[in-house]
C-alpha cells in the first residue's frame, strides 16, 4: 500500500508541475502581448505630443488661381512629418489626392519643423463661409473657417 500510495502522489504532483508550466506560458505570452501593445501605444503618444500644425491662412482672403484654392499650413511641432499622409477635409467633405498639389515651400522631401506646407486644392466653392480642417498621419488637426466672395 505504501509504494501505491507515493506513486499516485507522484503522478499528481508530476501532473500539477505540467498544469502549473502551462498556465505560467500562457499568463507569459499574454503579458508579452501587453507589454507590447503598450511599447507601440506610448510611442504613437509621443509621436502626436510632439506633432502639431497651425493653418496661417488670413481667413478674410484665400489665395485662389485657376480653379485651385491655396493653403498654408506650417510644422508648429517638433516631430517632421511626411506630406503623403495629409488629409483635406472642405466643408466636411474630403479633398482626394487626386485634387491635392503639397509642396513644401522650403524644398525637400519630408516637411520639417518650421516649415510651411502649400497645399493647392482643386475644389469649387459656393461664396460664403466655409470650414477646412488638416489632419496629420497621426491624427493630429487644425481648422480653420474662412470666407471666399
Amino acid at each position: 500500500m505504501g509504494a501505491g500510495a507515493s506513486a499516485t502522489q507522484m503522478v499528481f504532483f508530476i501532473t500539477s508541475v505540467i498544469i502549473a508550466l502551462s498556465v505560467i506560458g500562457a499568463m507569459f505570452l499574454n503579458i508579452q502581448s501587453i507589454s507590447s501593445a503598450a511599447i507601440v501605444g506610448s510611442k504613437t503618444l509621443t509621436e502626436q505630443l510632439k506633432t502639431d500644425i497651425t493653418i496661417i491662412n488670413d481667413p478674410e482672403y484665400i489665395p485662389y488661381s485657376s480653379g485651385n484654392y491655396s493653403f498654408y499650413i506650417k510644422n508648429t511641432g517638433k516631430e517632421e512629418l511626411g506630406i503623403q499622409y495629409i488629409s483635406v477635409i472642405i466643408d466636411g467633405t474630403i479633398v482626394t489626392n487626386g485634387n491635392l498639389n503639397k509642396t513644401i515651400l522650403e524644398g525637400g522631401e519630408m516637411w520639417l519643423s518650421g516649415d510651411v506646407l502649400q497645399i493647392d486644392a482643386a475644389t469649387s466653392l459656393a461664396a460664403g463661409s466655409h470650414n477646412l480642417r488638416i489632419i496629420t498621419g497621426n491624427g493630429i488637426e487644425d481648422t480653420l473657417l474662412f470666407r471666399t466672395t
